[in-house]
């Protein structure tokens, strides 16, 4: 997936970025704007396949971090929206280590989804300006109606409940908000490991946007750590795990993504698809060819797996590695085998 990291002036999204990938930039660099940074999702069922068959690589999901412009005066530069529709989701950073009131938060919340919608309420009126002189379907302009009236009640489309014929219009239109996005509030360090505000959690839901505590400058300095020395630190003010791994797995559940697995003999991997996947497209998540020549795909859940001793020999000999043709909707967890010919 890739993730666009938004956040208005002075709001940290540099040093958001630095956190999730656990990098401290030089001093003298002055930053790393429109900078792009890789993710590794840690997945402890493929730590747990990888144990146990010890191949030669393990690959997990990974996620594409970008640091993407801050807001000016209510709009975006053109380069940044057009890079916001080629992310998959987007991270809206919400500064709270100088006024750390939820009230300052949730305003600077609101100020972030506003913006986002005036880009895409300011795309769709001028489309149907266009559609004035143009020949346009009656499904069209009643779907591109029906979107200014949620941009215009500063809603993101991603959670508007219009009928699926309109949404399926208006996706072909690559608009800001028809994504998912999560925040993170970038506290001070007095705030490390304080939970996020009611009255901003309640604001988050409301424009459909879960929000997570994060202390940007603390997460950055201790890039320098191990992993485990970085774990312990950080427990001891408070958190729980790593952002890049609170936020990754947010991105996944906001995404209504899921994971399955690949096993052959030098190589243990994870893959993120949409949850209701059909087998054949999930093959096509691996390669085209698999997609094109698919035959069967042979699925276990992985808990029936790890109660296997024999693990996938043995379930094969059991007949609990399952057959199932190109409609079977791949499960969270599923291990998978495509049989293709091409």
């Amino acid at each position: 997936m890739d993730v666009g990291i938004v956040g208005v002036p002075g709001s940290g999204r540099t040093t958001v970025f630095q956190a999730l990938l656990a990098f401290r930039a030089p001093k003298e660099t002055g930053g790393r704007r429109g900078a792009i940074g890789t993710i590794q999702v840690r997945d402890p069922r493929l730590e747990r396949l990888a144990e146990r068959l010890q191949p030669e690589r393990v690959v997990p999901i990974e996620f594409r971090v970008h640091d993407l412009c801050s807001s000016l005066d209510s709009s975006f530069p053109t380069a940044e929206v057009e890079a916001m529709k080629r992310m998959d989701g987007l991270l809206l950073v919400v500064p709270a280590f100088l006024d750390p009131t939820p009230e300052a938060s949730a305003r600077e919340l609101g100020r972030l989804v506003s913006d986002l919608c005036l880009e895409d309420l300011t795309a769709v009126e001028r489309r149907l300006e266009r559609a004035k002189k143009e020949k346009i379907e009656d499904a069209a302009r009643e779907a591109l109606e029906s979107a200014r009236g949620v941009f215009e009640s500063e809603r993101p489309l991603y959670t508007a409940e219009l009928p699926a014929g309109e949404l399926e219009v208006l996706r072909s239109y690559s608009l800001v908000t028809d994504r998912p996005w999560i925040a993170v509030r970038n506290v001070g360090e007095a705030e490390t490991g304080a939970p996020v505000p009611p009255e901003l959690l309640a604001r988050g839901e409301e424009v459909g946007c879960p929000v997570l505590p994060l202390c940007a400058t603390l997460e950055a300095e201790t890039a320098e750590l191990s992993p485990e020395e970085r774990a312990e630190f950080l427990r001891e003010y408070g958190v729980a795990e790593p952002a890049g791994a609170a936020v990754t797995r947010a991105m996944l559940e906001r995404a209504d993504r899921i994971s399955f697995f690949t096993v052959v003999e030098d190589e243990c991997r994870a893959w993120a698809i949409p949850r209701g996947t059909e087998a054949r497209k999930a093959a096509g998540r691996i390669h085209t060819d698999m997609e094109r020549g698919f035959i069967r795909a042979e699925v276990i859940p992985f808990d029936e797996w790890e109660a296997l001793p024999g693990g996938l020999v043995e379930a094969r000999k059991l007949g609990k590695l399952r057959v199932h043709g190109k409609d079977h909707i791949i499960e969270d967890g599923d291990i998978v085998h495509f049989r293709f010919n091409v």
